[in-house]
């Protein structure tokens, strides 16, 4: 089947057209469209269809529209499914235009990164031709408008990209016509409105380029109260010019995108990225508005969780939204060579990516700060600051420029950073590792041993990265069985060579993070090896150690920030199975528990009281 709904709904079969009557039942075929595959709960389609103010018998209605829409066709009647309180629309294996939209834009993407430019043009013209109008015109529901927000932004963003590179290659005369529609569609998008103009100037047409920029100029300034942007100034004195070198016109966007290709098969974490995207703002009216400010979201969580990941795919939905530069930089905080990248280094590589060509970069770190600031103070860019080793080491790359967006990654809870939001990961949800698990093993052996999936599931216990090398191994080795990999998981440190690949290792980076702690942090995470991994109490410890209470709490508390070590209440702890079962094979976390109390105390000024509590009866000292 063949849903359209980048204008119109429209929906066929095999080419025919199928016709849904009643606005009722094309509202809650567009909030399932809308969802892509997810499902929609009744509430939510509710409100798509009355918005506040919906009668007593909403509930019913909708299950009556839901049952319309199955008869219309017997396929759509089988693709619509209950789940839960709501229904759910399955799209595998149709035509949804807005995916093959997304897929277009993803792939010019991919192009800039690789300055593959005329790939990229021809990826957008594709991305573009495929739209009829706004999302779903002509069912004006407030709630489907707001949905499909993304959506036309991300068009529009396509536009203006578009238009980059069309001008970049001397196309302005083919892309005057398209142009005179967007600005009439958009008069207030300046970017659009300085392409127009340049269009416009390079045509001949240079009186009534002026004249665009004076309407757009009076109109911003009367309808919104603000005067014009960096964007229109720039064209404007292009055109003064005669035509000298416009650089921010037609070079934006063509060199400011180096974030990492997002990961195949991302699964998950739908209420994360929710929660980075309503933390982000709106990074338009940010820059428009005196009193904001930059936008910083934090994202912490252990090794293999994910944060990486998770920061990279939020950077490239969110791109469009920062049309004037989509920036990575890994500081390197748990690399195994050149740890904790300078500041000098990463500022180059910042500048760079903002287009700054290498013999401009400043020498010097400070002038590399001023130059990186002021280049963000009229831009909408996003910058993900990956493997933070503390906040010290990125206070002076943050934007100040209102509109700018930075994701931070750490392993380390960054205390002093004060972001606008943090977000700490946990584990995926059982459902969430079961897709991930299947999508990467690539064959239906989980699905013929669930309970054997089950058991690599479990062994894995919610751990991304974990999940994700041993579907790996298990897609590499057609001959194995998943009961034949739970059972390699499960026999004691075959994990370790089990859940690596060609570039990535389980027990590598947890190795990083335990090299990352103190020497008295590492005493006490190879001695929380030896014990239950659930029972771990700030008491139990202390007596084991003979230490005192308050100074274990306070290692084990450092443990935790480091996200080495999880609290379940004020004074008790555990440890992911996978982190207990590396420290219990660290070298020394086998000692005796006399060794180990010296190991802990030393260094800390209490050998006496230690040496002391090593003497009492092992039933006490283990009480």
């Amino acid at each position: 089947m063949e849903f359209r709904i980048l204008g119109p709904l429209e929906l066929s079969n095999k080419g025919a057209p199928l016709k849904v009557a009643g606005s009722k039942r094309q509202a809650v075929l567009g909030a399932l469209l809308l969802a892509d595959g997810s499902a929609v709960n009744i509430d939510r389609l509710i409100e798509a269809v009355w918005g506040t103010e919906a009668p007593t018998t909403a509930a019913k209605q909708i299950r009556n529209a839901i049952s319309d829409l199955r008869r219309l066709h017997a396929e759509l009647g089988e693709r619509i499914g209950l789940v839960g309180d709501g229904y759910r629309l399955e799209l595998d294996g149709c035509h949804l235009d807005a995916r093959v939209f997304a897929c277009h834009v993803a792939e010019a993407r991919k192009a800039m990164s690789e300055e593959r430019h005329t790939q990229a043009l021809e990826s957008l013209r594709a991305a573009i031709a495929l739209w009829r109008g706004p999302v779903l015109d002509g069912l004006e529901r407030r709630v489907l408008e707001a949905q499909a927000t993304g959506l036309n932004e991300l068009r529009l963003a396509s536009m203006e990209q578009r238009g980059e590179l069309e001008l970049a290659q001397g196309n302005h005369q083919g892309l005057l016509s398209e142009l005179s529609v967007w600005v009439a569609e958009n008069p207030l998008r300046e970017r659009l409105v300085a392409q127009f103009m340049v269009a416009l100037h390079r045509s001949g047409a240079q009186a009534s380029a002026l004249e665009v920029f004076d309407r757009t100029r009076r109109t911003l300034r009367e309808e919104l109260g603000v005067n014009h942007g960096a964007e229109l100034r720039e064209a404007h004195r292009y055109i003064l010019r005669g035509g000298g070198v416009a650089r921010r016109v037609e070079t934006a966007g063509v060199r400011h995108n180096n974030l990492p290709a997002g990961v195949a098969h991302f699964t998950g974490r739908v209420r994360e990225k929710r929660i980075i995207r309503e933390a982000s703002g709106n990074a338009q009216e940010d820059r428009e508005n005196s009193r904001a400010y930059a936008k910083v979201i934090a994202i912490d969580g252990m090794a293999g969780i994910g944060k990486t990941t998770l920061a990279v795919q939020a950077a490239h939905e969110l791109a469009p939204f920062y049309p004037d530069g989509q920036l990575f930089a890994d500081l390197r905080a748990y690399t195994t060579s050149d740890r904790s990248q300078s500041l000098h280094a990463v500022l180059g590589t910042l500048l760079s990516g903002l287009g700054v060509a290498p013999e401009a970069v400043p020498p010097g770190v400070e002038d590399r700060i001023v130059a990186w600031r002021r280049l963000l103070l009229d831009r909408r860019a996003l910058i993900v600051l990956d493997n933070v080793a503390d906040t010290t080491q990125v206070t002076s790359l943050l934007p100040t420029a209102p509109g700018c967006l930075t994701l931070v990654t750490s392993r380390k809870r960054l205390m002093n950073l004060s972001p606008t939001h943090q977000l700490t990961l946990q584990g995926l949800s059982p459902h969430d590792g079961r897709v991930l698990f299947a999508k990467i093993a690539g064959d239906d052996r989980p699905r013929r041993e669930p309970d054997a999936a089950e058991r690599v599931l479990r062994l894995c216990a919610g751990l991304p990265l974990a999940i994700r090398l041993a579907a790996t191994r298990l897609r590499h080795r057609p001959s194995w069985t998943a009961s034949h990999l739970a059972a390699r998981l499960a026999s004691g440190g075959q994990w370790m060579s089990i859940l690596e690949a060609e570039n990535s290792s389980l027990a590598e980076v947890f190795r990083q993070s335990y090299e990352g702690l103190n020497p008295a942090e590492q005493r006490m995470f190879r001695l929380l090896g030896r014990m239950p991994r659930s029972r771990i109490e700030a008491r139990r410890v202390a007596a084991l150690v003979g230490l005192s209470v308050i100074h274990t709490s306070n290692l084990l508390e450092s443990l935790v920030d480091s996200h080495v070590l999880s609290a379940t209440g004020p004074a008790s702890y555990q440890l992911h199975e996978l982190l207990h079962s590396y420290a219990g094979q660290l070298d020394g976390g086998a000692c005796a528990t006399g060794d180990c109390l010296v190991e802990i105390t030393a260094g800390t000024g209490i050998e006496q009281s230690a040496e002391r509590s090593a003497q009492r009866p092992r039933s006490v000292a283990g009480a």
